[in-house]
């Protein structure tokens, strides 16, 4: 029997894993913004579901399941039209479905049938419980917005989710109220109304409003915070210090990138959170560097029809390695790794090498040598950043991160950098992957092999890419924007106003 609700529907997997590296950096991320994902896209779903819920319990509607998801759905719905009818609204989940719906000119529009779970049916969207239960409800859960109530059906708490949902109904005001819950009990709208709608759209959030002021206190927390509280506003400060530095609105490559380098800040807590977000992206360097050894390996392979042995492969990375650079390829691992200053170490253009195609494969592998090399060294020199990588991103059992690895890699520090990559290769990254995509076929029924073994050779199936992870940083930003914090110039007076003194 499944422990999770009934409306809970497994996301498909957009990308691969292949060495089992990235769920270390994904859960750190994951305590860094709690309450915000990378599907969580506009920071006023948060308010406008939580009126959802109420308007439902107001209206003396049943505590069947099934009545509660139709209406769940047609609020989406009825979203989405109201926001393609007004333009810019991104973020919005069925906006496409609506877009095409509005092209149809219909004086009313009916949505009883698009809000269905009729899979015969054009719907606005195919998940049962639409973005409520495939994005937001976690977060909200995580937010102490909404809890499950009986009979399966997830409500609004009676503080902070009835809070924002008179918030949310006292800035729309009486008669949009009216006219938007009607609309979605008749799942059907005349197409002059949607303009009478547009106060609910994500960017309408009243600048002067207790909605706004709800929303700021959700992202930063007084009274009573969790430490889940806690470390969601403190990165949300960074983000707002660097908006400041900026003097424009980040973008999530820029975030990570800045509090990579930054030096320590003034403030405790948040340069304790920059720290946690130096080692996350530590993390992420490593397991791209690791991938791309990887994607080397299966390059190795695919020279011949018939695939390499393992033996070959070895011999091949050797000899590669100190073909191009055979002075360092001679060094003791050690000796490389201190002959590196990783404080002028250029991460940045060895990174948009490695995730790119842009070089030779042995450039590219030295690139992922000297980047490992760099990280080691760094967390050497770094007592801070190596206290908190090893508190944050310690494994257990089959995990692997960048602690596991460079333990791994110092165990053999006296080892040739030829030989110590090679065996590398074979141990952590060939035979790495073939357990993890075993895994995968065992648990999840995914064949997700980059080679096959025949008559004892590795023949390539497919090649790879090394994919850094997504920190939800984008969809934070956005919800600073939504709630004025943040805009094209930066931080704003409001928001400087939450940095207070040490802005």
């Amino acid at each position: 029997m499944s422990a999770e609700p009934e409306w809970t529907e497994r996301a498909d997997k957009r990308g691969l894993d292949p060495l089992g590296m990235q769920n270390a950096g994904v859960a750190l991320y994951q305590s860094l913004l709690p309450g915000i994902s990378n599907v969580t896209l506009r920071m006023r779903y948060y308010g406008y579901y939580c009126w959802v819920s109420d308007a439902y319990a107001l209206l003396g509607a049943t505590d069947e399941f099934a009545a509660w998801r139709s209406w769940v759905r047609r609020a989406e719905a009825l979203y989405a039209l109201v926001s393609s009818h007004a333009k810019g609204q991104g973020g919005v989940g069925g906006v496409e479905w609506a877009d095409r719906r509005l092209d149809q000119h219909e004086d009313v529009i009916d949505f009883a049938e698009a809000a269905s779970n009729d899979r015969n049916a054009v719907r606005y969207l195919r998940q049962s419980l639409g973005v409520f239960g495939g994005a937001y409800y976690s977060q909200m859960v995580e937010m102490g917005l909404f809890r499950q109530g009986d009979h399966g059906i997830p409500r609004a708490t009676n503080l902070a989710g009835k809070a924002a949902a008179d918030a949310f109904r006292a800035s729309i005001g009486p008669e949009v109220e009216e006219l938007l819950s009607n609309s979605i009990a008749l799942a059907r709208i005349a197409r002059d109304n949607l303009a009478r709608l547009a106060p609910i759209v994500p960017s309408g959030i009243p600048d002067v409003s207790s909605e706004r002021e709800i929303y700021e206190r959700l992202l930063f927390p007084s009274d009573g915070s969790t430490n889940s509280d806690i470390s969601r506003a403190a990165s949300l400060r960074l983000i707002l210090k660097t908006a400041q530095t900026f003097g424009q609105r980040p973008d999530p490559d820029g975030i990570r990138w800045h509090l990579f380098e930054s030096q320590a800040l003034d403030d405790e807590v948040p340069d304790g959170q920059r720290v946690r977000w130096e080692a996350y992206h530590c993390q992420d360097l490593l397991q791209v560097a690791a991938a791309a050894l990887l994607e080397w390996a299966t390059d190795l392979m695919a020279e011949f029809d018939a695939g390499r042995t393992l033996a070959e492969i070895v011999e091949e990375v050797r000899v590669r390695l100190g073909a191009v650079e055979p002075g360092n390829a001679d060094l003791r691992w050690s000796e490389l790794r201190e002959g590196i200053d990783p404080n002028i170490f250029d991460y940045r253009s060895v990174w948009s090498r490695l995730t790119s195609r842009r070089g030779t494969a042995e450039q590219k592998a030295w690139d992922a040598v000297r980047l490992m090399a760099a990280l080691d060294q760094r967390i050497i020199q770094r007592a801070e950043l190596r206290e908190v990588a090893r508190r944050e991103l310690r494994v257990r059992g089959g995990g692997r991160s960048i602690v596991s690895e460079l333990a791994w890699i110092e165990r053999r520090s006296d080892t040739r950098v030829g030989d110590l990559v090679a065996t590398y290769v074979i141990e952590r990254v060939v035979r790495r992957h073939s357990w993890v995509a075993m895994q995968k076929l065992r648990r999840q029924r995914d064949y997700t092999f980059l080679f096959e073994v025949r008559d004892g050779r590795l023949v390539r199936r497919n090649g790879y890419a090394p994919v850094p992870t997504t920190p939800r940083l984008n969809p934070a930003v956005q919800f600073l924007v939504d709630v004025g914090l943040v805009d094209e110039n930066g931080t704003t007076a409001r928001g400087l106003a939450i940095l207070g003194a040490n802005a």
